[in-house]
């Protein structure tokens, strides 16, 4: 019986999985990490003239980051630098690089991958995300805002009926200290306001500001069609927001979203409860248990008249 003259894949390569490229050892540390060495399968083509490379120049190790199996894990991809064969390509020598492992990548696709799945599908919390697979918050954020781009359909064929709009900040305020003056100044980044459709949760666009002239300049350019589609639009207590949709969707229903009613809700309760605290015991409520403060909300309602 004839059989096919391939390489054979051994088990670890098997086990690891990890496309175009095959085990060459694997280490276990004293802290436990597991330290895996890898080597693409297949000699690469110069990314000018895509002749395959046959001669090696040098080569160095690069560690990449992966999904952790089985637990933590370290890989160091022994990477090759080729020469180019080619005798009227102007590049001399390149690094090999591969699909999962672009150039200038510091991780594996199939890394990204899960790292957009555990988000925007699971629902899992950026921060969560990076401490499960190890990695920096980042990271996390670039790998989704890099989906993001890629499947981010085209708006104005959709015909969406409820709208949501927000205000978004990247992160919160910061404060510098200035070396030269040892005085501390205030940084704070700017907001954006991202558009959603309520009914699938598809972000639709994503404006800077917070005023009604990007959101209207954002609405303007949807097609009359699209803008006469939408029925409600979801908002927070802004009258920025409120202005722009009265210019571009004046027959659309507007209501406030149910977080920031909450929201209001709760704060009306404190200050009413602190109010009551002031008029009993002289001084703001403390913890539950201690002055009954906090048990006196319950009597808001009749003192209020409600």
């Amino acid at each position: 019986m004839n059989e096919p003259t391939v390489v054979a894949v051994d088990a670890a390569t098997t086990l690891f999985n990890l496309p175009d490229y095959r085990v060459i050892s694997t280490t276990l540390s004293a802290d436990g990490c597991r330290q895996v060495i890898v080597e693409s399968e297949q000699p690469p083509g110069c990314p000018s003239c895509g002749v395959v490379a046959t001669r090696r120049r040098e080569r160095r190790f690069q560690r990449i980051r992966d999904i952790p199996v089985a637990g933590r894990i370290e890989v160091l991809w022994r990477k090759y630098r080729w020469y180019c064969q080619e005798l009227q390509c102007q590049r001399l020598s390149f690094f090999e690089s591969t699909t999962q492992v672009p150039p200038r990548a510091r991780s594996t696709g199939r890394l990204r991958d899960h790292l957009v799945d555990a988000v925007i599908r699971s629902g899992r919390t950026m921060s969560e995300t990076a401490a499960g697979f190890a990695v920096s918050w980042w990271m996390v954020r670039a790998a989704v805002n890099e989906a993001c781009l890629l499947t981010l359909p085209n708006v104005d064929a959709l015909r969406p009926r409820m709208l949501g709009i927000d205000e978004h900040r990247f992160r919160s305020v910061r404060y510098f200290k200035d070396p030269d003056t040892n005085s501390w100044h205030r940084f704070e980044p700017p907001k954006m306001t991202t558009i959603v459709d309520l009914d699938t949760g598809q972000v639709l666009g994503v404006v800077d500001g917070r005023d009604h002239t990007g959101v209207g300049a954002w609405l303007i350019q949807r097609p009359l069609g699209w803008r006469l589609g939408v029925h409600a639009v979801a908002i927070d207590p802004s009258a920025a927001f409120r202005k722009a949709l009265r210019m571009w969707l004046p027959r659309t229903a507007v209501a406030v979203d149910h977080f920031h009613l909450v929201s209001l809700a709760n704060q009306a309760v404190t200050e009413v409860r602190q109010q009551l605290s002031h008029q009993v015991h002289g001084r703001r409520g403390r913890a539950i248990g201690g002055d009954g403060s906090f048990e006196d909300v319950l009597g808001i309602g009749a003192v209020l008249g409600t």
